[in-house]
């Protein structure tokens, strides 16, 4: 009840003051000097409110208005005061054009600190090592973002906008849904931190991600892999090594399940060909984790024949371009696109789907997630589970599995009684079945025999 009565005692306080807002522009300021005690009284008053407000403005992305705002109201009262005027404090600060109109748009001050974010969180991805084109992604989709922000006039840090953006860039580009769900987690991640650096709310926060796309054909089959390695063995250009070359990389590619920035960056002095166990180091893999790569025994032959032919120096690039250099991951993928194309392969093949093959041959005939996800480099095993595909002949298996465990053997029929034929005699019948009982006590049924849990010392 007291809580209820003093609320009513504030909205007639707040109506009695709303009323004089009429009469608060045309009525001039007393110019009674000497009210500093009243002065002192309002301010007293109203500073908790002053301090609260300025509290909450110190965060978000309307930080510094707010708070210019507050001096602003402050500064207006005290003037006031200090002029005689002892009026209610917010009939004061209407009677001030301007004080209490809407803000001023913050516009270029926010598009300005948004850039800055950007290379902020840029900045913060290089110093995690992340690859080159993981930052040439985050870079394209948060500059594309911005420029929708600072043609169409809209605040990005808002739901409406961020929906209204992925529309336009949907209706702009016609991404491929493998594109735009990148580009929706790319700008989701990127906007989270800004919101949680600034203090204000996630636009992302009720935006469900769309799902992602699943390629069911995002793999190769050995028969369609044989054939893209033989047409990678015979080039369109006969240059001398070009064919050996090809072959190598696709053969590389597909038994280490290396990335391509992974193969490109392989020196000499990474390989161990020599030991009883022929391996490759990745010094810097996805995240920069180095890890020791297996090489399987053919292509430890093929790259020892190379390094024969070759005489490199140990920093030397295992993989060249034609000249020499460094093979680049640009022409690293027009050999692929080449070969698939010669061998009349459908399927949109590049350098991740020869590491999704891997994958999917490794589970096929190892069936062990952890171990496929420790040979491609991968600490999650969900990343692995998303492309190591299951082939369509697996499924078929696996329901007739399931129906010679679900559903028993049928037993042979007794044999048909002819019509006519007399009864089988009760005796013979029961000394079957003696014998039967016998002979099944005579030779009992072997039981398989469980292995110990722990071998014995």
């Amino acid at each position: 009840m007291a809580t209820r009565g003093r609320k009513a005692r504030t909205d007639v306080e707040l109506g009695a003051q709303l009323d004089l807002f009429h009469e608060a522009g045309a009525r001039p300021l007393p110019t009674v000097a000497g009210r500093q005690e009243s002065l002192n009284g309002d301010l007293e008053g109203l500073a908790p409110g002053i301090v609260y407000l300025s509290e909450r403005a110190r965060a978000g992305r309307h930080a510094d208005a707010d708070r210019a705002h507050l001096r602003a109201l402050e500064k207006a009262l005290a003037d006031a005061r200090e002029a005689g005027d002892d009026r209610p404090a917010l009939v004061v600060l209407a009677s001030r054009p301007g004080l209490l109109g809407p803000p001023s748009p913050l516009s270029p001050t926010h598009r300005v600190s948004l850039r800055q974010a950007g290379e902020d969180w840029l900045r913060r991805l290089e110093t995690q090592q992340k690859s080159e084109s993981t930052l040439v992604g985050y870079r394209v989709a948060i500059d594309d973002m911005l420029d929708w922000s600072e043609t169409t006039g809209r605040d990005i840090l808002t739901e409406a906008a961020i929906v209204d953006y992925l529309h336009s860039y949907q209706e702009r580009m016609q991404p491929a849904g493998a594109s735009y769900y990148q580009r929706f987690v790319l700008l989701r991640k990127f906007v989270r931190w800004v919101c949680r650096r600034d203090g204000v709310p996630d636009p992302f926060l009720d935006l469900d991600a769309p799902p992602k796309p699943r390629q069911e054909r995002d793999w190769l089959t050995p028969e369609e892999f044989r054939r893209l390695l033989d047409a990678a063995g015979h080039p369109e250009r006969n240059l001398p090594g070009l064919a050996e070359r090809d072959r190598l990389v696709l053969l590389a590619l597909v038994t280490t399940g290396l990335r391509r920035s992974e193969l490109c960056a392989l020196d000499w002095r990474d390989l161990d060909l020599d030991g009883r166990k022929p391996s490759l180091l990745v010094r810097s893999g996805k995240g920069g984790k180095p890890r020791r790569q297996p090489l399987p025994a053919s292509l430890a032959r093929e790259l020892r024949r190379l390094r024969t032919a070759r005489q490199p120096e140990p920093t030397d690039p295992v993989f060249c371009g034609l000249e020499g250099g460094r093979l680049q991951e640009t022409i690293l993928a027009d050999v692929i696109r080449r070969a698939a194309k010669r061998a009349g392969i459908e399927k949109h093949v590049t350098t991740h789907t020869l590491r999704h093959t891997a994958a999917t041959w490794l589970r096929q005939e190892l069936g062990d997630t952890r171990l496929v996800a420790e040979y491609l480099g991968h600490a999650d095993l969900s990343t692995v589970a998303r492309y190591a595909h299951v082939d369509r002949d697996e499924l078929f298996d696996a329901a007739a599995r399931l129906e010679q465990l679900a559903v028993p053997r049928e037993e042979p029929a007794a044999p048909a009684v002819a019509v006519g034929d007399a009864p089988p005699d009760e005796s013979l019948v029961a000394g079957d079945r003696a014998n039967d009982s016998s002979s099944r006590s005579d030779h009992p049924r072997r039981r398989r025999r469980r292995r110990p849990k722990h071998r014995r010392s």
